[in-house]
């Protein structure tokens, strides 16, 4: 293993155009389909005719790395991109030009985008036949092609509940300077720049920052700031698709959906900002890294974004030397073939090759196993958590009980109790029985009888699919209500609805009066088997007495009595596939790490529909990975602020192995419908759940000992995939093999351990480097996981700092397990350092 955080320099005559003769036009014909989306799995909105085409040749980037005859992870700050290496870029550009005249019919073809920095390649839409596809993938030059795809978008408390206040912002001089200097790269919908979250005040210059901020009518100039210092949009893609909607969608970096605005907020949005949401108070919001400044890349859409114009916001946000990448979307499709050798993966291994720490989304395709939508192990892939907050909204039905409910909105007046009436029995005399179960909804006034619902509270019906969505469902079902001059409203959801096989969580959205809806089947089902018990009816079946009374509260008042954390239902979970084609499980652990993702505040776009109820406010409350990726993303500021020559993998590891398997009040993590058993509400989670466990800001500061990776070990992963030999690994980065007889990809040098089949007996080494300022002795503790015996060498080590040593584990079958079972390694320090490694084993044999 080499070591990584080394200088990367670039010379005059190694980047001229002198030496780049031979770089595109030369070379045998390879194609391959390791990781293209499978024909199977695309969605109707993708781009039929838009295709990424890998080019041979190295980019500006790789060019660089070679010239320096190192490995290196970093560009420094003071490395800018130099005249020669722009004339590169230009060469590169001109080529792809020239490869395209030479192969395809004039007028036949767009090109969309060169990509020159990260990778060599280019987007192109293709207007003509087959023929043009295969022109193209028959030229000696061409690598591969990569079909379109199409991506999808993937706080006030939380940052006390990270312990901020009191550990790592305080370490970094409190929130006034935490995250200073630091530069996050937002790939997302773009930002809203006028918001109180992002103003600039008393911020200095930023040294060797090469963003630039793109300019319009809806990005007036003054938009970016000292806070916003770069914000660019990449919309070639999603134009080719003929999705582009310019009057919601906007040409500049303006944010029309409200996503990127609200995941900028999380992580790097000023301190002490006011949530004021329908004229409610609801605290006052901080980013994780709240003097971080944020770089923004409009790449995604209101209605999603495509992989081109991905690409092309990862490769300029690198070349403009962003730190952190935080992204917050991911394909709406299926790999096939080797997930990690994707464009898209690749592109990330890239960056962090530049010295970008990558923070991904896991996804929001939970709770079910193999449902994660990241997975190169050079990236930090983020599962979603619950934070201890949350806003009850019961309904209190008097002599019955307390049922809980959800939604923003004011209480039923005093503590009076009103009575209840449900729509069914509300309806007009000429109301059908048909038409019946859809009036139900309570999606018109007409049917209704006002004078049976005035001054009551009328129970509606709620149903998963209807047209337009849940919020739009409530909305009208609100407006009815108003119009019936009832008190408030209660939304039943039915035993028969689809989310039946979903948790009951929902995220509340504000009612504009008293309201609740009950997301829980079972309590829907007695709320209203009560209510026909005490509502006396006559022959007719109309009402003859109301006895049924209920009141509710005031559920703007939030609660800190959730056991937290645990993992949201939605959240993707692990393991991942090595090959979807051979469907060999891979050696990594995904998800990486578990942040607040659930019902979190953050900054809003005034034009933005994407969640009703929130349009033109201020603040929206969201949930999804989505949310959870930003906490990471401000926590890697924090500690690139404080560690600034921490190159990405030691940064990596420092949150991982500092990562936190317990609760706040001490208890193992559990998972909303666990992967393990998805038809269980809560129970006990794995590694496959939430990773390392949940972040711990504060001890990632001081992690002790780091596991170290370079370009070179990610190379050397790669070629140890099924599906992947040296040829394809080369071709696919420009990386050589140097792996050793009978290599595997559990040898990767990352503070995990996974194990997909393990057959026999098989020892595995890691390296750890000291990064505290100590000398310090480590003792082993081990929890084997089930039928596996394991056994670590040594088991006691002392270790100076800066010095690294290597330790052995090995794992032995006991039994024929044939499924995977968990334990961990910790390393308990004499300074008071605790690194956790999770042990993930699959035993399918004892004998080898």
């Amino acid at each position: 293993m080499t070591m990584c955080c080394m200088k990367l320099t670039m010379s005059v005559q190694d980047v001229g155009k002198n030496n780049i003769t031979v770089m595109l036009l030369m070379g045998s014909l390879f194609l391959f389909s390791v990781a293209s989306p499978s024909p199977h799995s695309g969605s109707s909105l993708v781009s039929p005719s838009v295709y990424i085409v890998r080019l041979r040749g190295e980019s500006v980037h790789q060019r660089a790395s070679a010239a320096s005859e190192t490995n290196a992870e970093i560009l420094t700050d003071s490395n800018r991109l130099s005249f020669e290496a722009e004339e590169y870029a230009e060469f590169l550009k001109s080529s792809h030009d020239k490869l395209l005249a030479q192969v395809l019919v004039p007028n036949s073809y767009e090109k969309l985008y060169s990509y020159t920095y990260l990778i060599n390649a280019l987007s192109v839409k293709l207007h003509g036949d087959s023929y043009e596809v295969s022109a193209l993938r028959d030229h000696p030059d061409v690598l591969f092609m990569e079909h379109e795809t199409m991506f999808q978008k993937a706080t006030t408390h939380t940052p006390d509940f990270l312990g901020l206040p009191h550990g790592a912002w305080l370490a970094a001089g409190g929130a006034k300077h935490a995250g200073e200097d630091v530069v996050i790269g937002m790939l997302d919908t773009g930002i809203n720049p006028s918001h109180l979250s992002f103003t600039s005040d008393y911020y200095g210059p930023l040294k060797s920052w090469k963003g630039k901020c793109l300019v319009a009518e809806s990005f007036p100039d003054g938009s970016c700031n000292h806070k916003i210092v770069g914000a660019q949009y990449f919309a070639k893609g999603i134009i080719a698709a003929n999705l582009f909607n310019a009057t919601y969608d906007f040409d500049s970096p303006f944010d029309g959906d409200g996503h990127g605005t609200h995941t900028s907020s999380i992580a790097a949005g000023n301190s002490g900002v006011p949530v004021i949401v329908h004229g409610n108070n609801y605290g006052y919001a901080s980013g994780v890294a709240p003097r971080a400044r944020l770089a923004v890349y409009k790449v995604i859409y209101r209605d999603g974004g495509f992989l081109s114009d991905v690409l092309a916001g990862i490769d300029q946000a690198v070349q403009d030397g962003v730190h952190v990448l935080s992204v917050s979307l991911g394909s709406t499709s299926g790999t096939y073939g080797v997930p990690a050798l994707s464009i898209f993966d690749l592109s990330l291994l890239f960056a962090v090759k530049a010295g970008v720490v990558v923070v991904h989304a896991a996804g929001n395709n939970g709770p079910y196993p193999l449902s994660m939508n990241s997975f190169g192990p050079w990236m930090i892939s983020v599962a979603s958590g619950l934070s201890d907050r949350s806003y009850p909204n019961p309904v209190i039905f008097k002599g019955v009980g307390i049922f809980p409910g959800a939604g923003f909105s004011a209480g039923t007046p005093g503590e009076e109790f009103y009575p209840l009436i449900h729509a069914e029995d509300a309806f007009l005399n000429h109301t059908n029985a048909y038409e019946a179960e859809y009036y139900s909804y309570c999606q018109d006034a007409s049917p209704f009888n006002r004078s049976l619902v005035a001054g009551k509270i009328l129970i509606c019906n709620f149903v998963e699919y209807y047209s337009g969505g849940a919020a739009v469902q409530f909305q009208a079902a609100l407006i009815t209500a108003k119009n019936l001059s009832a008190v408030g409203l209660i939304i039943l959801r039915e035993p028969t609805d689809v989310w039946r096989d979903k948790s009951n969580s929902f995220d509340p959205i504000p009612f504009t009066m008293p309201a609740s809806f009950v997301m829980d089947a079972n309590a829907s089902s007695e709320i209203l088997k009560r209510y026909k018990q005490k509502t006396k009816m006559n022959r007719d079946g109309q009402v003859r007495e109301f006895g049924a009374y209920a009141r509710l509260s005031d559920s703007r008042v939030a609660s800190y009595k959730v056991q937290a954390p645990q993992v949201s239902s939605f959240s993707a979970r692990g393991p991942t596939y090595a090959n979807t084609v051979t469907s060999v499980f891979a050696d990594i652990l995904k998800p990486d790490i578990l942040a607040p993702g659930s019902q979190i505040w953050g900054a809003w776009s005034p034009t933005a529909t994407d969640v009703n109820g929130y349009s033109g406010q201020e603040f929206a409350l969201l949930s999804g990975t989505s949310m959870a990726t930003p906490h990471v993303a401000g926590v890697v500021a924090l500690l690139r602020q404080t560690h600034p020559n921490w190159c990405p993998s030691i940064i990596q590891s420092a949150i991982l192995t500092s990562a936190t398997q317990y609760d706040t009040k001490g208890r193992r993590l559990l998972a909303q419908q666990p992967s393990a058993n998805a038809s269980q509400l809560l129970g006990a989670g794995t590694p496959f759940d939430f990773g390392y466990g949940a972040v711990n800001p504060t001890a990632a500061l001081d992690p002790g000992l780091a596991f170290k990776t370079d370009f070179q070990d990610h190379i050397n992963f790669l070629c140890t995939l099924p599906g992947a030999d040296a040829n394809t690994v080369q071709d696919a980065t420009g990386g050589t093999c140097r792996t050793a007889p009978g290599a595997r990809s559990s040898d990767l040098n990352i503070p995990s351990i996974t194990i997909a089949n393990l057959i026999g007996t098989r020892t595995v080494r890691r390296f750890v480097t000291n990064v505290a300022d100590n000398e310090e002795t480590y003792t082993a503790s081990i929890r084997h996981p089930g039928g596996v015996k394991v056994a670590v060498k040594p088991a006691v080590f002392t270790i100076k700092p800066k010095t690294t040593l290597s330790f052995h584990l090995t794992f032995k079958a006991a039994e024929n397990v044939q499924s995977f079972t968990f334990g961990s390694l910790t390393w308990m320090g004499s300074k008071g350092h605790v690194v956790y490694m999770p042990l993930s084993i699959s035993a399918n044999s004892v004998t080898g």
